[in-house]
């Protein structure tokens, strides 16, 4: 397991941690909106890249060209996930979005599948977001938002046939998670992860101290789900075909640094620190530190 020690968060009580995690990322919102924008399906994680693909990062690329591309694959990342878990049958019901972002996922799955989606976030300042590009999409009687912690979901309007957690889960109280979503989750139903795990010590580390999260084993989500009564029924290792997103992102903020020359010093102070992280994630990917697979548990 990755040294915990490294992250933001590792000082902080349970409560403070949801509330620095809702500051982060309300304060990246407009960062957000600007490289992965402009929406209405906005994505904050890592794409998808099949072996035949490679990254767009040729010197002469433009910001706009490099995040079109970004989106590209990121939307091919769920559409692998959806292919992975059954997303037919699985994914065209009650659908808890957990750790919901700007919506992209949640748009995607009543988009595409059909699904009656509760997106939850404890980021205060995307609900408005998320719920406008319902409406530009035509979803938004089958989108609702909720401001709340994924540790203290409530039983009010479940059962749910599935839960969703797209590179959210690093941030939960994982066997406190399990046992709530044991409440809301019908039996037969399944909890579908996207995550990084932690392969070696410090592997992760990187990954934590950027992205103020915990990241953990599979070994330790299956022992948390196990406890709440949940199976590990599938998993699919994606570390090669996500590493090059590293590479378009480093490359995007590369472009905008060179081609933008309105930015204050201190945007180009904190892009530079972020393509450094960009790098250092690729570098780790690649070098084996970290793992990132497609999980799906399934309620017995």
């Amino acid at each position: 397991m990755a040294n915990l020690s490294s992250s933001p968060l590792a000082a902080l009580d349970p409560q403070d941690e949801v509330r620095v995690v809702g500051q982060y990322y309300d304060a990246k919102t407009a960062k957000l909106v600007r490289k992965y924008g402009p929406g209405p399906r906005i994505h904050y994680h890592v794409g998808y890249y099949p072996s035949s693909e490679t990254p767009l990062h040729a010197a002469d690329a433009t910001p706009e060209s490099i995040r079109s591309s970004i989106r590209v694959h990121q939307e091919g990342l769920l559409q692998y996930g959806a292919k992975i878990w059954g997303a037919e049958h699985r994914l065209s019901g009650k659908v808890l979005d957990v750790g919901c972002g700007l919506g992209g996922g949640s748009l995607f799955w009543a988009q595409e599948y059909g699904a009656d989606v509760t997106a939850i976030t404890n980021a205060p300042e995307h609900p408005q977001f998320i719920n406008g590009f319902a409406r530009e999409c035509g979803v938004d009687g089958k989108v609702r938002t909720l401001v709340c912690d994924a540790n203290h979901l409530t039983v009010d309007d479940g059962p749910y046939d599935a839960a969703v957690a797209i590179e959210s889960s690093g941030y939960f109280n994982r066997p406190q998670w399990f046992e709530r979503l044991s409440h809301v989750i019908r039996p037969g139903g399944s909890v579908c992860i996207e995550e990084v795990f932690t392969t070696r010590p410090g592997g992760a580390d990187v990954w934590a101290e950027y992205f103020y999260c915990k990241p953990v084993s599979v070994g330790d989500y299956a022992k948390a789900a196990k406890a709440a009564g949940f199976e590990l029924v599938d998993e699919v290792d994606a570390t090669a075909e996500t590493a090059p997103f590293w590479d378009e992102s480093a490359a995007w903020t590369r472009a905008v640094l060179d081609s933008d020359n309105g930015l204050s010093a201190v945007e180009r102070r904190n892009m530079r620190i972020s393509l450094l992280a960009n790098e250092a994630q690729g570098a780790e990917w690649r070098a084996g530190g970290l793992s990132l697979s497609f999980l799906r548990f399934e309620k017995k």
